[in-house]
């Protein structure tokens, strides 16, 4: 059996309505007489994680969707992304970025319980992170604090502050849980195997955090994958 690509499949399935050929995607069509282009669309979110630690400093930087591990050396497993390459898509796959959210977490210790980020150092991130999304070695598509960069999760909680004299106590809230509370973009990004892309989020001046926090930058796209 050969599959050689602008002739027809030979041996034992050259009969076929359908051959599957070398490539993923690649399948020849009998009626058609002709090898076309399979793809697979649906609708799924892009997203990497990074940890914030805690006091940060003037002008510390996070960069997204570039690295494998976490500081500590620790590998992201799917809680903190889906990326399959590096700063880039796999060979053959295509996405429509139509929305762009970020979402603060909490800090997983290695032992498996969990420190939650309280209600003011989320406060404190949105109001003091820049976050930034660039295609391409200098292309920005949108560059905002992190206040323009609302969570569809939502986030939402009593504060309370105390302070020498008096306590107050007021509310938190950053989107409601719907994907609504997310602007569609205006003009959607087009990413391919060929582009390369990253996200940033720097803080210009320095933050003390009461726990180091997670950060999840997520691009919500339609997604074409070569069908295998």
């Amino acid at each position: 059996m050969s599959y050689p690509l602008g002739q027809p499949p030979t041996g034992d399935q050259s009969n076929a309505p359908l051959v599957q050929g070398p490539q993923p995607g690649m399948v020849w069509s009998k009626e058609m007489g002709q090898w076309i282009d399979m793809q697979s669309w649906n609708q799924e979110p892009i997203y990497d994680t990074e940890v914030i630690t805690t006091p940060i400093t003037a002008g510390d930087e996070y960069i997204f969707f570039r690295n494998a591990a976490f500081p500590t050396g620790v590998r992201k497993d799917m809680r903190h992304t889906n990326m399959v390459a590096q700063q880039q898509l796999p060979s053959g796959w295509y996405a429509r970025v139509y929305m762009m959210s970020v979402h603060v977490l909490f800090q997983e210790t290695a032992a498996g319980s969990g420190i939650f980020t309280t209600p003011e150092d989320a406060i404190r991130l949105y109001y003091q992170g820049i976050a930034r999304f660039r295609t391409g070695a200098q292309k920005d598509e949108k560059e905002a604090p992190l206040l323009f960069w609302p969570s569809p999760m939502g986030l939402t909680g009593n504060v309370e502050r105390t302070g020498p004299a008096v306590s107050s106590v007021g509310t938190l809230n950053n989107g409601v849980p719907s994907l609504g509370a997310v602007v569609p973009l205006e003009l959607p990004i087009d990413l391919t195997n060929e582009l390369t892309f990253e996200g940033r989020v720097r803080f210009p001046g320095a933050v003390t955090l009461d726990n180091d926090t997670q950060i999840q930058m997520v691009l919500h796209t339609y997604m074409s994958k070569p069908l295998r």
